[in-house]
């Protein structure tokens, strides 16, 4: 059997299966990309965990996605505290330009205070 592709490196669909089956690739082979197919739907986000960006927040959500390393716990619970700054600092000096630092980090505070009062509401709610 031939190694597989680096991860990332394409996405099969059911157009490279119908190629695989025109080609006469082993069936072990096509049932492997079948079921990868078939685990990729599943991790898909469903509709109702979609959301529109509008163009000019992009950069500001892709940027708070690419630091979801950087959330500070504590507590027994593990409870988000914040953003680790010393750690956006360095990503923001790190991918971005100068000028475009302060408006994203703007944004980036913008919505780390949006998800620690949807966390403080989702305790409370638990708690009662």
């Amino acid at each position: 059997m031939r190694d597989e592709p680096a991860a990332g490196q394409f996405d099969a669909d059911e157009t490279t299966l119908e190629a695989m089956q025109a080609f006469g690739a082993p069936q072990e082979e096509i049932d492997q990309v079948r079921a990868r197919i078939a685990e990729r739907e599943r991790a898909a986000p469903s509709a109702d965990e979609c959301f529109p960006v509008y163009a000019d927040n992009l950069p500001t959500v892709s940027a708070f996605l690419a630091l979801r390393t950087q959330w500070v716990h504590a507590g027994m619970d593990g409870q988000r505290t914040g953003l680790n700054y010393a750690g956006v600092c360095a990503w923001l000096a790190q991918h971005t330009r100068p000028r475009r630092r302060r408006p994203l980090m703007q944004g980036i505070q913008t919505m780390e205070h949006a998800v620690l009062v949807a966390d403080y509401e989702r305790k409370q709610k638990e708690e009662d």
